[in-house]
């Protein structure tokens, strides 16, 4: 008789082989795969905020993550744009692989970036950014940019008062004075360039605008050509002066009496603000011929120097006919030996020497000029035809004829003089520029001009 099969049995037989299937499928699929998880992003330092504002155009954004990135990988997820497109970036990795560099440029202001990371595997073992991250930002407005002014027109003319009640008028490659709110960041250095007896103040702006011009400076230099006035040219409220504005006279108002070189120490006082004027370091005083000599006695007696310790002065003295001695000593082109001239009643008097100095000299002993003199930076620029003795060279005081017998020797002689005595402390230099006459624009257009202002 046959028997039943056991119902139980055949249940339970049923159930080991189901089981072993479903294990023979479990046994054949993928591992679950690990997460990566975003522990810190920073762009320029600080933590990015979703809709951040301000964000510079330049800079860097920093993404560390909690395991080594593939950076193919990562590079084909990471997405950075605006509505404009793709921004202009580069990856880089660091911390061992687990934090990503963005380092971008160029982008356009006052723009709205995201930036986002597709959920996908980007880590160097298979790790899948689980979540897709994602952040926007807005860029900064586009920076304020100033173009020179180099028309020597009014539309370059600055105005700045230099006492209460009158004012001193200048060309300038920049609005300095009435553009209040802006910061020239730009602006490293600053030249004065100083007319001569005509008082064309244009034309010495415009051979200054031109030289720096040629050589790449307009854009950090502010180019500031001052305008000392003479009487029927000012206003009721506007200095003016007579010929010895260049050595430093005091102006003709009945109301004030104001130095030439009070002028400057106002200019260089108001650049030396730091709020508007961050990088200016460099401080260059150019003059040729009568603005020549305000640019070599000034540089002598100025208490700008001393009271700006941080800025590099120098001073360019080009075909200059009046110049300071600090003694007695004078020249002798026919034996080239100094001596003491003892048939020239005020060879030493001022703007030959110390004597019957100006009001601004008060205060300053002789030793203390002596010292000034020799210690500044001063470049005698010299034209090689500048020889005629014709015009306006002076040649009939005693006291200037004991400069020298022109201008080119005038210069020569000055800086023989500090070659002589003070050999190993000067700080002067000559330069000479063949082929060049009394002509302030080709003096300061000359290809050695341009080499000086142009280097460190």
């Amino acid at each position: 008789m046959m028997k039943k099969p056991n119902i139980s049995f055949q249940i339970l037989k049923s159930l080991i082989i189901a089981l072993l299937f479903i294990s023979c499928d479990t046994d054949d699929s993928d591992p679950p795969q690990e997460e990566l998880t975003i522990s810190s992003v920073r762009i320029n330092g600080s933590n990015l905020s979703n809709d951040m504002s301000n964000v510079p155009l330049d800079g860097s954004i920093e993404i560390a993550f909690s395991s080594t990135l593939n950076s193919e990988e990562f590079a084909e997820a990471f997405s950075f744009s605006d509505s404009q497109g793709e921004a202009t970036y580069d990856i880089s990795l660091t911390s061992a692989g687990s934090k990503a560099i963005i380092s971008y440029s160029g982008l356009n202001p006052n723009s709205s970036y995201n930036i986002s990371i597709n959920t996908t595997t980007i880590g160097n073992n298979g790790e899948v950014l689980s979540t897709q991250f994602s952040r926007s930002f807005t860029t900064t407005e586009a920076e304020e940019t100033k173009s020179p002014c180099t028309s020597a027109t009014l539309d370059c003319m600055q105005q700045l008062e230099i006492t209460e009640g009158f004012s001193f008028e200048f060309y300038s490659t920049f609005d300095i004075v009435s553009d209040t709110d802006y910061v020239w960041e730009e602006i490293e250095e600053v030249v004065f360039s100083v007319h001569g007896q005509n008082r064309d103040a244009d034309n010495y702006f415009r051979y200054m605008t031109n030289s720096l011009g040629d050589v790449g400076m307009l854009e950090n230099t502010l180019v500031i050509s001052p305008y000392f006035k003479e009487e029927s040219g000012a206003t009721d409220t506007e200095l003016f002066w007579g010929s010895d504005w260049r050595t430093g006279s005091d102006s003709g108002n009945s109301q004030v009496n104001i130095s030439s070189f009070s002028v400057l120490d106002v200019m260089i006082d108001y650049l030396s603000d730091q709020e508007k004027f961050p990088n200016l370091r460099k401080i260059t005083i150019a003059g040729h011929s009568s603005g020549a000599a305000f640019a070599q006695h000034y540089a002598i007696v100025n208490t700008s120097e001393a009271s700006h310790p941080d800025y590099e002065f120098r001073y360019v003295v080009a075909n200059n006919q009046y110049f300071y001695y600090p003694d007695g000593n004078r020249y002798n082109e026919s034996t080239g030996e100094f001596y003491t001239p003892a048939d020239c009643t005020g060879y030493n008097y001022w703007p030959y020497g110390y004597e019957f100095a100006p009001a601004y000299v008060d205060g300053i002993t002789q030793e203390d000029l002596r010292q000034q003199q020799i210690s500044r930076n001063t470049v005698y620029l010299l034209g090689t035809n500048d020889t005629q003795t014709q015009g306006t060279l002076n040649t009939t005081d005693c006291a200037a004829i004991l400069l020298g017998s022109n201008r080119l020797e005038r210069g020569r002689n000055m800086f023989i003089y500090f070659e002589t005595f003070y050999s190993s402390e000067n700080n002067h230099q000559k330069i000479e520029v063949d082929g060049v006459g009394h002509d302030a624009s080709a003096m300061f257009n000359s290809d050695e001009f341009k080499q000086l202002i142009s280097s460190n």
